[in-house]
């Protein structure tokens, strides 16, 4: 199964070289953070302005073939709102740009709803965007967008404080969400499953289980951030459980990890793929991470009691990378 998981040491080299060209830098307006993180950082003056791009990938391939668009706009706004709180940013505007091999009013109208209802989830404006029809680049339709928040500069989070002994805490994710898509394809097509079959072991189809939008986390964050002492913060998107290692090079011991959905285990057993190789693709049900000291835990669960499913999952240590007892999992590293 090998030629389907993405290649992050190759990845990572052309984010490397890419980055190494970038050396213009106004005076005026200075770059908080270093290039390469969840969330790119302007300085204003009196408060940061945070910038993110993202898309929803090849899962608009499977919308395409299933001709159903209406869940792609929240893919869109979470991969970019869900990075953008990670240092304590509210997300408020965002721009879409959609390119496509060819005009399709349905399509159009499914996105546009699904763009809406996140907009609402998120609390932000969608002020615009681009849509490109260019039928010799691209075969079916790509989905991106970049989101503007605001961050007063005294609650950025940066994940400098965590230290050995805090917590580690998971808002669970809704399904897959939006990444790791090129594996499932590969998974569906090997096994000859239609996207109108039902799912193994569940009532919904194929297509209903792999387009379950990405869960959104903005209002809960922001919510919990005046009354928890949040240390850091991580999206778990491409890379899986590795994301974690972004925040701080620490050792984060995930001793009580969340029950894979349903999803991920029929993806494993289809694709013949090992546990390591799952948690290294796909987020497992750990949706998003927090981690806060031990005086915060009471009020960060009352907090989110009957708003997300949240577990602790684990705890801090000083030392590298991240570990998995239970499955004997250690990995180091992003890339």
């Amino acid at each position: 199964m090998e030629e389907k998981i993405l290649d992050r040491k190759t990845q990572g080299e052309f984010v490397t070289n890419f980055l190494r060209q970038i050396k213009f830098k106004r005076d005026d307006f200075k770059s908080v953070n270093p290039l390469g993180g969840f969330t790119s950082i302007l300085d204003l003056g009196n408060f940061y302005l945070s910038f993110n791009t993202d898309g929803v990938g090849t899962k608009t391939i499977i919308a395409s073939e299933a001709h159903k668009f209406n869940t792609i706009g929240i893919d869109c706004v979470a991969m970019n709102v869900n990075d953008a709180i990670t240092v304590g940013a509210e997300p408020i505007a965002m721009l879409d740009y959609i390119s496509l091999k060819e005009a399709d009013s349905e399509a159009a109208k499914q996105l546009g709803l699904g763009f809406n209802v996140a907009a609402q989830m998120a609390n932000i404006n969608i002020v615009g965007g681009e849509t490109a029809i260019v039928p010799d680049l691209v075969k079916n339709i790509d989905v991106s967008g970049t989101s503007l928040g605001i961050l007063q500069k005294s609650q950025m989070i940066t994940g400098e404080k965590i230290n050995s002994g805090d917590l580690i805490f998971s808002l669970k994710s809704s399904g897959i969400h939006s990444n790791g898509y090129t594996t499932v394809r590969k998974i569906i097509q090997d096994n000859e499953i239609k996207y109108t079959d039902n799912f193994p072991g569940e009532n919904k189809s194929v297509a209903d289980i792999l387009l379950e939008p990405t869960r959104i986390y903005v209002r809960e964050i922001l919510d919990s951030m005046n009354l928890v002492n949040i240390k850091g913060m991580a999206n778990i998107t491409g890379g899986g459980i590795k994301n974690i290692s972004r925040m701080k090079d620490m050792k984060y011991i995930i001793d009580n990890p969340v029950k894979p959905q349903n999803v991920f285990n029929k993806l494993m057993e289809y694709g013949n793929l090992s546990i390591s190789q799952m948690y290294e693709i796909f987020n497992m049900g750990i949706g998003y991470v927090i981690v806060i000291d031990e005086g915060s835990k009471r009020d960060f669960l009352s907090l989110m009691k009957n708003r997300v499913d949240v577990q602790e999952i684990g705890h801090v240590e000083k030392g590298s990378g991240i570990y998995i007892p239970e499955h004997s999992i250690e990995m180091h590293g992003y890339y």
